[in-house]
């Protein structure tokens, strides 16, 4: 239950609701505020020009009402006024509270005003309204307006009754309409939720039903643009990246447990041998040589294994050094020349003389010695393996290693730098090789920031390593 209310679902649908909600009061209070300001500006308006028409009449008559005498039309001041007024009081209809004054006499009064003198400021502007309250006269607020020509001013009041009244319906309605939008907009929160989150349900479903055994399969919707159709797209490509991954992790599972398993079953069906049956001190020696290789090569594939794990996950820290590059490659020579000894190769080097670059000595030093070994064993017999460096700009050198080859060589040469990859005429034990160097090398290579590729031209299958010649490596 706990789950139900905080799922995504329920959290849209309560948020597109209470979004509306507070857009519904937000409206409702512009409405209310705007209908209050535009009656009062409505009704100073009307009373303005009532004021103001009132003040014109009593201005054209040129009647001077201080010094008025009662005669045979008007038997008092009053009705003297009510007639210059009478138009405008009888046909307009806020004409609820008006009085005449002359400095401090007051000249008229409606009626309905009875004993009560309205007394404003003189200081206050002109045909604005002024609100006020006088239960006296009314229960709501009273707004009046105030025009003064010279001796005489003129008040015209009208309660705001019908404003308020107004309003009050408008609040009214409001007060219905408020819960019964609140509970549409739950209900058309959760349609939209449901219908926005049923292609999240569709994707959850078919993501349950992928597992290692069916990362073949992909998840439907990537056809659309939207947010949906992009997250399908991404989610299928990781599955895709997911499934190169295991494919390359049980390719490897199966090369390692190959390549392992080949010094081991020897190693074992000669020490069997050695049990059965009494030998020879020759033949106890030959045996436990023929160990002593086996043991070796499993070393050395479990140390280049070790190296490209560690190297995959930034453990290695390369430290770099400036290098004369031919200086140093001279003194590896005797090295590269024992590898080359068995099969007739001659190793030949070319490279600038003043070349300095920033290299990992040990690292190039293995690097080296891998290439070379690869030179040799998979090279034509009696054909040179040249080593030939060069600087291609002023910021990175490159280094290149031929021989010539007799087999044919694959079509993706990237492959090469795979691990436990080698071309079918090399896997024999003769050649002794498991398919690691070339991926410990371009591991080396990526840790001094660099690059490998892979060249055959012509039976010359060649290997090019280009390196920044100061120190940018990954790890550096």
């Amino acid at each position: 239950m706990l789950s139900f209310l905080l799922s995504t679902r329920i959290r849209i649908t309560i948020w597109y609701a209470l979004v509306f909600l507070l857009l519904e009061i937000l409206l409702g209070t512009i409405i209310y505020y705007y209908l209050y300001t535009t009656s009062q500006e409505k009704l100073d308006s009307a009373l303005s020009t009532q004021a103001n028409a009132i003040m014109r009449i009593v201005k054209a008559k040129h009647v001077d009402l201080d010094s008025f005498e009662p005669d045979e039309n008007y038997e008092s001041k009053e009705d003297l006024i009510w007639d210059i007024i009478y138009d405008v009081v009888v046909f307009n209809e806020r004409n609820t509270f008006i009085q005449i004054t002359s400095g401090r006499k007051i000249l008229y009064k409606s009626a309905n005003l009875d004993k009560i003198n309205f007394e404003f400021d003189k200081k206050s502007e002109q045909s604005k309204g002024i609100t006020f309250k006088d239960k006296r006269i009314s229960e709501e607020a009273i707004r009046a307006v105030q025009v003064i020509d010279g001796k005489y001013k003129v008040i015209v009041a009208y309660s705001q009754e019908h404003i308020y009244q107004t309003l009050k319906s408008l609040t009214d309605i409001y007060m219905f309409l408020v819960p019964a939008f609140f509970i549409i907009s739950l209900l058309g929160g959760a349609l939209i939720s449901q219908r926005s989150l049923s292609r999240i349900d569709a994707i959850i479903k078919k993501t349950e039903e992928i597992t290692a055994h069916n990362l073949s399969e992909i998840i439907p919707g990537s056809e659309f643009t939207d947010e949906y159709g992009r997250l399908v797209r991404k989610m299928n490509e990781m599955i895709a990246r997911i499934k190169s991954s295991v494919e390359y992790m049980n390719q490897f599972s199966i090369s390692a447990a190959h390549e392992l398993k080949t010094p081991l079953t020897i190693l074992r069906g000669e020490i069997e041998v050695a049990l059965k049956s009494e030998k020879t001190p020759e033949q106890y020696i030959e045996i436990l040589k023929s160990n002593y290789e086996e043991t070796l090569r499993l070393i050395k594939i479990i140390e280049n294994l070790f190296f490209i794990s560690k190297s995959e996950n930034d453990l290695i820290k390369i430290s770099p050094q400036q290098t004369l590059i031919k200086e140093y490659l001279s003194g590896m020579m005797k090295n590269f020349n024992i590898l080359a000894e068995e099969k007739g190769v001659k190793i030949e080097l070319t490279a600038p003389d003043n070349l300095i670059v920033d290299v990992d000595n040990q690292l190039l030093k293995q690097t080296m010695l891998n290439l070379i070994d690869n030179a040799v064993k998979y090279g034509s017999e009696n054909k040179p393996v040249t080593i030939i460096v060069g600087e291609t700009n002023k910021n990175t050198w490159e280094l290149r290693i031929s021989n010539f080859v007799d087999e044919k060589l694959p079509e993706e040469m990237d492959k090469i730098f795979n691990r436990f990859y080698r071309v079918e005429s090399s896997r024999s034990r003769a050649s002794g090789g498991v398919g690691l160097g070339l991926s410990v090398v371009k591991s080396i290579v990526t840790l001094h920031g660099g690059k490998i590729v892979a060249e055959n031209s012509n039976d010359v299958f060649s290997i090019i390593i280009t390196l920044p010649i100061c120190a940018g490596g990954n790890n550096s």
